[in-house]
């Protein structure tokens, strides 16, 4: 009786030693299996044939859910959407991997690429359109506003540089617009709210590249208006922050002719 349970005792931890072994050899499979068809996707993904790409990696996604590919499909299928253009969606794909995935080494890239999507869809300009900065700015003010949270956020990251190249862009396209707006009103004789643009211009769109522009038609406007010390500071700002502007020349000229301050007292 002894022997016989001795011998089962032998056979149990067989079993026990062969179905771990073969535990192991399946987990092995699944993850070659899944780091197979990822790398059989992500070749299609760089050949730009994202028609075979995305369900490949959405069948990832479905199969092996349990490996780190599912993870990275779900950011390739994103990107097929952002290769398509379809920005809308791949804000969403980008935002729900940011969701549930917030200790994720990528989460820096999708929130990147959120904030590029947003710039992608303002309005490019074409020959039959009005310019970019004469239509709804919304789109602007959302991609700023995701680029700027984008480097508080990720400040060593290294796509920081480009998302201050779009940051850049974003506020010469918001420039323009208030710059379009004051001429709109400057036609109108509508000189404050001119003088209001303008401001809002130079205080919140710094790093436009407008600035010298903007604060010579403020001093011009000052004039117009018979403010002569309002002028005179609009224009010695523009000689002192932008000597090396073609408007600097021309607030110069307008300095001198203004003479000394002591002259209006």
């Amino acid at each position: 009786m002894a022997r016989l349970l001795t011998t089962l005792l032998l056979l149990s931890a067989c079993d026990a030693t062969l179905g771990a072994g073969s535990g192991q050899r399946s987990a092995l499979s699944y993850g070659r299996n899944a780091q197979e068809a990822y790398e059989n996707a992500l070749l299609d993904f760089r050949r730009d044939n994202c028609l075979d790409a995305e369900p490949a990696f959405r069948a990832i996604r479905r199969e092996y859910p349990y490996s780190r590919f599912a993870a990275l499909s779900e950011l390739r299928v994103a990107d097929c959407k952002f290769k398509s253009k379809s920005y809308a969606e791949a804000i969403t794909a980008y935002r729900q991997f940011v969701r549930f995935r917030p200790s994720h080494p990528q989460v820096p890239y999708a929130r990147f690429r959120i904030a590029e999507a947003h710039f992608e869809q303002i309005p490019s300009e074409w020959l039959l359109s009005p310019p970019t900065h004469e239509r709804d700015q919304r789109p602007v003010h959302e991609a700023l506003r995701q680029l700027r949270r984008f480097i508080l956020d990720f400040p060593d990251d290294d796509r920081v540089p480009e998302a201050r190249r779009l940051i850049g862009e974003c506020l010469r396209i918001l420039a323009q617009h208030e710059l379009y707006v004051a001429r709109f009103y400057a036609r109108r004789d509508a000189r404050s709210a001119v003088i209001l643009r303008l401001r809002t211009l130079l205080s919140t769109y710094q790093g436009s590249g407008l600035e010298a522009e903007a604060l010579l038609m403020l001093g011009e406007t000052y004039l117009e208006m018979g403010d002569r010390p309002q002028a005179r500071e609009a224009f010695r700002q523009l000689v002192e922050q932008f000597p090396d502007s073609d408007e600097a020349e021309s607030a110069r000229r307008e300095l001198r002719s203004l003479g000394t301050p002591s002259a209006e007292s």
